[in-house]
């Protein structure tokens, strides 16, 4: 593990504190070696699995995976991450209408919007949890709740400001995790869809925050800084706590004997 990674690694555990694992995410090319210790999907169970089980897999169990094609268990993602040809009838919405769209132009516009990698250009998919992570991560995947959503977000916008435009499709999340951060080198955050929450188990309270490997740094020092300027920290210190509390009228005679008790020990008066 880099020393970039390890800083990271303890940046979002001291100020993020993510329930599950962050994970690193590798493509190779051809020609490329599995690293060792990293399981396939085929090897280990026998079968193939959907590349949103195998993260979470990941960053819950704490294991590292490696997918190649026979690996991918779900169809439109060894199109999308260019294990094979986009067919025709997908380009033409086919995989959208008639279960995401009313019609087939709708479908087709809807698939446009899903960002792809060119046929051929990789071979592998690592999936490793962050801590554990032997390589220099294309993308670095958080989960968490909205507040540390917002957290990550003030970090990413820390060193050069702006705003994270995200694209919304309810579909194909694994795409929007992994391929739209790398192809346009920019923070994305991202709703899990069906597929991962059917299969890879995503809460109905994650979101997904994605970091493209050449922003690892200006993370780093964006939520380090922000955290320690106390503009703002999770978890956030909610006002409501620090409030004087009312509670029922019943109440107040025992905490008028309490007063007077602890006036009378201390020597003033009780009345």
């Amino acid at each position: 593990m880099t020393e970039q990674l390890n800083n990271l690694d303890v940046t979002l555990r001291d100020f993020i504190k993510p329930q599950t694992q962050p994970i690193a995410i590798k493509l190779l090319e051809k020609g490329s070696e599995i690293p060792p210790k990293f399981k396939r999907p085929t090897s280990f169970q026998g079968y193939a699995l959907g590349l949103c089980q195998g993260i979470t897999i990941a960053r819950t169990y704490g294991w590292s995976l490696a997918y190649r094609i026979d690996d991918m268990a779900c169809g439109p993602s060894l199109s999308y991450f260019g294990f094979i040809e986009v067919p025709p009838y997908q380009a033409e919405g086919g995989l959208v209408y008639p279960m995401y769209a009313k019609n087939q132009e709708g479908g087709q516009r809807s698939e446009a919007v899903i960002d792809r990698l060119p046929t051929g250009k990789i071979e592998t998919i690592l999936v490793a949890p962050l801590g554990r992570a032997s390589f220099s991560p294309d993308v670095v995947m958080v989960y968490g709740n909205a507040a540390q959503m917002a957290r990550l977000i003030q970090g990413a916008l820390y060193c050069h400001g702006g705003g994270i435009r995200s694209v919304f499709a309810g579909r194909c999340a694994c795409t929007a995790e992994i391929i739209t951060p790398l192809v346009k080198d920019d923070y994305n955050v991202v709703i899990p869809d069906a597929g991962e929450r059917i299969f890879g188990l995503a809460g109905n309270d994650e979101l997904v925050f994605s970091c493209p490997g050449t922003k690892i740094d200006d993370l780093i020092e964006g939520i380090t800084t922000t955290h320690k300027s106390g503009v703002a920290r999770y978890p956030y210190p909610v006002y409501g706590l620090r409030m004087a509390p009312q509670y029922p009228e019943k109440y107040e005679p025992l905490v008028e004997m309490a007063r007077l008790k602890s006036a009378s020990a201390k020597g003033g008066p009780t009345d």
